[in-house]
C-alpha cells in the first residue's frame, strides 16, 4: 500500500487523544460489569451475609436473635471444580505439543514443544498459575493470564576478589565501561607471594626488585556484577484490572481473545519504571497511584483491614498495558501496537512507550461455562448463587426451629419467686428460692421441630445444582441407586455421566486458554531472538533458528480427558498394551506406540517421571537388526552350500599341505647348499688370511731388525786402550 502524501506519524498527544475515549469506555465497562460480577461471586465464595441480612443505617439488625448461617455451596463447588481441572492438566508431562505439517518442520516443532513446556513446567510454577487463573474464572466467570517474555535486570551482592593481577584489572575496567559490573573499591597494589623455592633461598620482593627481576603486583577489588536473566512470565490478572472492549469474544481460530482493545492495569513502583528504561522525565510526570475502590478489590482486601498496600513501601503509580490496532506512522495501515500509559486516564495520562507487535496479544482467557459469541459467560457463582441464598434460608429456619425446640421459651410466675435473679443463674446445681409449689414457678412453652421435610428439599436443590455444574457432593459420592448394581459397566456409566459437564469445560479451556498461551510464548520468543537464544542455548547447546518458528503451526493439547475415572483409564491402557504386544509382528504397532501407551499408563497412575521406568525408543541407541528366520528350502540349500564349502576347504587344505611340504624340501636343499658354500668359502678365507698374517709378521720382523741396526750404529764407540810397546 502506498503511503499517503502529507501523512505524518502521530505524536504522543495525538495517540492519547485517539485512544482516550475508547480506553475509558473499556475501563468503565470492565469496572461496571466484570468487577461487579466478580464482587458478587467473591462474596458468595467467602460466605458473606446477603444484602438483606445487613442492617441499614439507623435501622435495627433484621436477623437479631436469629441464625445468620450461610451454606458453603459456591465454596464447595469452586474448590472441587478447580481441583478437577488441576488434576487433569497437571497430570501431563507435555501440556501442549506442536504438530509439524511436513518433515522439514519437524525440528522446529520439537524445539517449540520442548521450549514452551520448559517454561510452563520447569521455569514457572504451573500449579500456582493454574490455581489463580482457574479460581478467578470459577468465582467471577472470567480468568485471564498475562504471558510476557522479559529480561529481569538486577545486580548481584558485592563480592571482594582477592589477589587480582593488573592484566585482570584491565579486563574488569573494560567490563565496567560496558556496564556489566561496578567496581566498588580497590586496594593499593601489593607484591604477589613468592614461590616456595625462592622463599627458601631467602629471597624477598625487595631483593628481586634490586636485582631488576619483575615482581607481579596484585590488588583486592570489590565488585558488583550484573544479574540479568531472561524469563517467560505468567501472571494471573485480577478481574477488576482486566480492560477489554464490549465486542470481546473467543477466537475460533487461535483460541485467544478477539477484541478491538484489550489490556490490563497494574501498580508499579516509579523507580521500577526508570530501571526498565522508560524516560525519566516522563516517569516524573506520572501521578501517584491510589488504592482501588471497586467492590471486588475491597472484598479481597477485607483480610488486610481493607488496606491494599499501595504506596506503603515505595512511590507507586498506575500503569496500563494496552493492545490495539492504530495507524501510528501515518501510512494508512493500522498496525498492531502495544501502548504503555501511566497515571490517571481521565485527567493526566502519560504515554511512556509505543511499540509494534504481532497479532498475538498476550492474554489468555478462561470461562468455565461460556456463552456463544462472547467472552463473558457464567462462573460457578452465577449458577449457584441464587440456590446458595435459598438453601441458606432453609438452613437458617431449621437452625432457628431446632434452637427453639432444644431451648424453648419459658413462662415464669413472678409471685412465686422472691428473687428473680435466681432463675438467671446459669450454673449447674444452682439454688432457686421459691414461695409455694416449685412446679408452678416455670412453665415451658414447647415448640415442635418440623425441619425434616425442608432439609430433604434442600438436599434436592444441592443435587440439582451439582448436575448443572458437574461437581459437588452428588457427583463425587455413591448413592443407594448406584449400589443396586455392582457391574463395572453400570459404575462406569455413572462415572462417565458425572464427568460430562466438567470435561466439556476442560476441553474448551484446553483449546482456548492453554492452546493460545503456547502460541503467545512462541511469538514472544520469535520477537526476541537474542534473549530466547540466551536462555534456550543452555537447554539444547545449539543455535536455534527462531525465524523458522511459527506460532500458527498446528498443535494439540495432550490432555488425557477422562482421567477423573482413573480406574477405567488404567484398564483401557492395560488392555491397549496387551493388544499392542500381540500386534508387533503385523506391522500395525511400533515400539514408539508401546512407549506412548506405557507413558500414559504411568502418568495416569500419578507418576510424574515415567522416563525413570521406561526408555523412549527414539532416544535409545540403535539396535542390531534381528536375523531373519530361514525357510526349509533355504535351510537345505544352505546345508548343501556348507557341505560343498567344507569339501572345497578340505581339498584346499590338502593342496596347501603338499605345497608347504615342497616349499619346506626346497628350503632344506637350498639351506644345505648355502651352508656347504659358506663352509668352503670359510676354509679358503682362512688359508688366505694365514699366509697374509705370516707375511705381515715377517715384514714387521725385518723392519724391527733394521731399526735396531740403525740405533746401534748411532751409538758412540768406546775408546780403545793403548797398545803396549813391543819389546
Amino acid at each position: 500500500m502506498a503511503k499517503k502524501k502529507g501523512a505524518k506519524p502521530l505524536t504522543d498527544e495525538d495517540i492519547l487523544n485517539r485512544i482516550g475515549s475508547p480506553l475509558r469506555k473499556a475501563a468503565d465497562w470492565s469496572k461496571d460489569n466484570i468487577a461487579i460480577r466478580g464482587e458478587l461471586g467473591l462474596k458468595f465464595y467467602n460466605r458473606e451475609l446477603f444484602d438483606t441480612d445487613i442492617a441499614e443505617k439507623g435501622k435495627p439488625d433484621p436477623l437479631k436473635g436469629r441464625s445468620k448461617h450461610v451454606v458453603p455451596m459456591v465454596q464447595e463447588q469452586v474448590t472441587t471444580f478447580v481441583s478437577q481441572f488441576e488434576r487433569v492438566f497437571d497430570g501431563q508431562t507435555k501440556v501442549v505439543e506442536f504438530l509439524p505439517s511436513g518433515s522439514e518442520d519437524a525440528p522446529a516443532a520439537k524445539q517449540m514443544t520442548d521450549a514452551c513446556n520448559f517454561f510452563v513446567r520447569t521455569q514457572n510454577s504451573y500449579v500456582a498459575l493454574l490455581d489463580s487463573w482457574l479460581m478467578n474464572g470459577a468465582i467471577t466467570g472470567l480468568g485471564v493470564a498475562h504471558i510476557y517474555f522479559y529480561q529481569e535486570m538486577g545486580w548481584h551482592p558485592p563480592i571482594t576478589r582477592k589477589g587480582v593481577p593488573e592484566e585482570e584489572l584491565v579486563e574488569l575496567v573494560a567490563k565496567e565501561e560496558a556496564g556489566d559490573l561496578k567496581i566498588m573499591s580497590r586496594s593499593e597494589p601489593y607484591p604477589a607471594p613468592l614461590p616456595p623455592e625462592l622463599t627458601q633461598q631467602g629471597m624477598t620482593p625487595e631483593l628481586l626488585a634490586q636485582m631488576g627481576a619483575p615482581v607481579q603486583m596484585l590488588r583486592d577489588i570489590k565488585v558488583r556484577e550484573r544479574n540479568n536473566q531472561w524469563r517467560m512470565g505468567f501472571k494471573s490478572v485480577r478481574p477488576e484490572d482486566f480492560i477489554v472492549s464490549k465486542d470481546a469474544r473467543f477466537s475460533q481460530e487461535t483460541g485467544g481473545i478477539e477484541a478491538r482493545l484489550q489490556g490490563h492495569k497494574c501498580v508499579m513502583a516509579r523507580a521500577a519504571l526508570v530501571e526498565m528504561g522508560y524516560d525519566e522525565e516522563k516517569v516524573a510526570l506520572v501521578t501517584s497511584a491510589t488504592e482501588s475502590t471497586t467492590g471486588i478489590a475491597m472484598e479481597r482486601a477485607k483480610n488486610t483491614d481493607y488496606d491494599q498496600g499501595v504506596g506503603d513501601v515505595e512511590d507507586d503509580v498506575d500503569v496500563y498495558e494496552i493492545y490495539m490496532r492504530l495507524d501510528v506512522d501515518g501510512d494508512g495501515w493500522r498496525e498492531h501496537v502495544h501502548l504503555t500509559i501511566a497515571g490517571d486516564l481521565l485527567n493526566a495520562p502519560v504515554l511512556l512507550n509505543v511499540e509494534e507487535v504481532s497479532k498475538f496479544y498476550p492474554y489468555a482467557a478462561f470461562c468455565p461455562f461460556p456463552l456463544p459469541d462472547t467472552l463473558f459467560g457464567h462462573g460457578i457463582a452465577d449458577r449457584v448463587g441464587d440456590d446458595q441464598r435459598l438453601v441458606s434460608n432453609i438452613y437458617r429456619s431449621n437452625i432457628d426451629g431446632l434452637q427453639a425446640s432444644v431451648n424453648p421459651q419459658k413462662a415464669v410466675n413472678m409471685q412465686a419467686i422472691p428473687n428473680f435473679d435466681d432463675l438467671l443463674n446459669p450454673h449447674p446445681g444452682r439454688i432457686i428460692r421459691v414461695d409455694g409449689d416449685p412446679n408452678e414457678v416455670v412453665k415451658f412453652l414447647s415448640t415442635p421441630y418440623n425441619g425434616g421435610p425442608s432439609m430433604q428439599f434442600a438436599d434436592q436443590i444441592k443435587d440439582e445444582v451439582s448436575s448443572v455444574t458437574g461437581v459437588g457432593a452428588a457427583m463425587t459420592a455413591m448413592n443407594a441407586t448406584d449400589l443396586q448394581s455392582t457391574s463395572p459397566a453400570a459404575l462406569s456409566q455413572h462415572a462417565n455421566a458425572q464427568m460430562l459437564i466438567v470435561e466439556k469445560s476442560i476441553r474448551f479451556f484446553a483449546d482456548t486458554g492453554i492452546r493460545y498461551s503456547f502460541r503467545v510464548m512462541v511469538d514472544q520468543l520469535r520477537s526476541n531472538p537474542e534473549g530466547a537464544q540466551q536462555i534456550l542455548s543452555r537447554l539444547t547447546n545449539e543455535e536455534i533458528p527462531f525465524y523458522s518458528w511459527d506460532p500458527e503451526m498446528d498443535m494439540t493439547t495432550t490432555v488425557a480427558f477422562g482421567v477423573m475415572n482413573r480406574d477405567y483409564m488404567q484398564a483401557v491402557l492395560r488392555e491397549t498394551m496387551q493388544w499392542q504386544a500381540q500386534g508387533m509382528d503385523s506391522g500395525l504397532v511400533t515400539p514408539q506406540n508401546i512407549y506412548n501407551t506405557a507413558r500414559m499408563y504411568f502418568e495416569n497412575a500419578g507418576i510424574k517421571n515415567p522416563d525413570a521406568f521406561i526408555t523412549d525408543p527414539s532416544k535409545a541407541p540403535p539396535q542390531p537388526d534381528k536375523p531373519k528366520e530361514s525357510t526349509e528350502l533355504e535351510i537345505q540349500a544352505k546345508a548343501m552350500q556348507d557341505a560343498t564349502a567344507q569339501k572345497a576347504a578340505a581339498d584346499k587344505a590338502k593342496n596347501d599341505l603338499k605345497l608347504v611340504e615342497l616349499i619346506m624340501e626346497d628350503d632344506r636343499i637350498r639351506d644345505k647348499n648355502d651352508m656347504d658354500f659358506e663352509i668352503e668359502r670359510a676354509k679358503n678365507s682362512a688359508q688366505v688370511d694365514t699366509a697374509r698374517v705370516e707375511a705381515q709378521i715377517n715384514a714387521d720382523r725385518e723392519t724391527l731388525a733394521r731399526g735396531f741396526e740403525q740405533i746401534a750404529a748411532m751409538q758412540p764407540k768406546a775408546p780403545q786402550p793403548p797398545m803396549a810397546p813391543q819389546q
